[in-house]
C-alpha cells in the first residue's frame, strides 16, 4: 500500500530556477506527482548520511577548485593549532625569582622550536624541564611538579667556563668575574630568607668548569630565586624555549 502511495515532489530553489527552466523549455509545472514506488528504498536527499558521498563528489565535479578552497580554509586550523601547541606556547610567571625584570603573573609569548639552546648566548631567558635535583628541592618543601612543570631563569654561564663560585652577599662570579645581567638586589627579600638555608648546602656554591652539556642559570631576583647556586648546574637539553614577549599586562607589552 505504501509503494501505491502518490507523492508531490519539487526540486530545492525551483521558485528561484523556474525562469531558467522556461529559457530551456523544462517543465515548471510544479509539484510532480509519482507513486512511491517508483523511489528507492534509500532516499538520496541532503539529510540521508548515504547521500553525503554522491553528493560531495557531484559537488567537486561541478566546479573542484572553489570546492578544494573551502576544504582547505576548513581545514587549516588544525595544522595551525598543532603548530601552535608544539612550538609556541603562553606561560605565566608563578613567582618574584625573576623580578623586576618578570613580575608574578606577567603573561610570556614563548617560542619552543627545535634545538632552542642553539640560539641560547650570555644573558637570555630560557624557560627549562626542572632537572632532579630541583625537583627534589620542590616536592620535599611539599609543592607538586607535571610533566609539563617549566622553570624560567637568565643564562649567565656556557660550556666551558669556569672557577664558579658563590661569594659575598650571596653573589656568583664566573670565570673570575661577576655573572652577567642585571643587578640582583632590585626586589624585595623573601621574609624567611629561605634562601640562606638552602645555598648552606648549594650544589653551584664551587664548580671548577661546566661540561659540554651543562649551563648555569640565576634569577633575577638572588633574595628568593631558586636556581643553579641551589641545585647545581642545568643540562642543556632541559632548555625546551624562550619568551617571544610579554603580553600581559597591557602596560608592561614588551618584545
Amino acid at each position: 500500500q505504501k509503494k501505491q502511495a502518490l507523492l508531490a515532489l519539487r526540486p530545492c530553489g525551483w521558485k528561484l530556477q523556474t525562469q531558467l527552466w522556461k529559457n530551456y523549455g523544462m517543465n515548471t509545472d510544479w509539484p510532480v506527482q509519482i507513486s512511491a514506488g517508483a523511489i528507492s528504498d534509500v532516499v538520496t536527499t541532503r539529510f540521508n548520511t548515504d547521500s553525503a558521498i554522491p553528493r560531495i563528489v557531484s559537488a567537486f565535479r561541478r566546479d573542484w577548485k572553489t570546492y578544494t578552497l573551502a576544504l582547505a580554509v576548513a581545514l587549516t586550523p588544525i595544522p595551525a593549532s598543532l603548530l601552535a601547541r608544539n612550538f609556541v606556547s603562553f606561560y605565566v610567571i608563578p613567582s618574584a625569582s625573576m623580578e623586576p625584570t618578570l613580575l608574578k603573573g606577567d603573561v610570556l609569548l614563548v617560542e619552543k622550536f627545535p634545538r632552542v639552546y642553539e640560539r641560547t648566548t650570555y644573558g637570555d631567558v630560557v624557560l627549562f624541564k626542572p632537572p632532579p635535583t630541583l625537583r627534589d628541592i620542590v616536592t620535599s618543601n611539599g609543592s607538586q611538579l607535571s610533566s609539563t612543570s617549566l622553570f624560567v631563569k637568565r643564562v649567565v654561564g656556557l660550556p666551558g667556563d669556569g672557577d664558579i663560585r658563590l661569594v659575598d652577599n650571596n653573589e656568583v662570579t664566573i670565570n673570575s668575574k661577576p655573572s652577567i645581567g642585571p643587578n640582583r638586589e632590585l626586589c624585595a627579600d623573601e621574609p624567611l630568607r629561605l634562601i640562606d638555608r638552602l645555598l648552606e648546602n648549594g650544589k653551584g656554591k664551587d664548580i671548577d668548569r661546566l661540561g659540554e652539556d651543562e649551563v648555569y642559570v640565576l634569577g633575577d631576583c638572588k633574595a628568593v630565586s631558586v636556581d643553579s647556586r641551589v641545585f647545581g648546574t642545568l643540562p642543556k637539553e632541559n632548555i625546551v624555549g624562550k619568551p617571544l614577549a610579554r603580553i600581559w599586562p597591557l602596560d608592561r607589552v614588551k618584545l
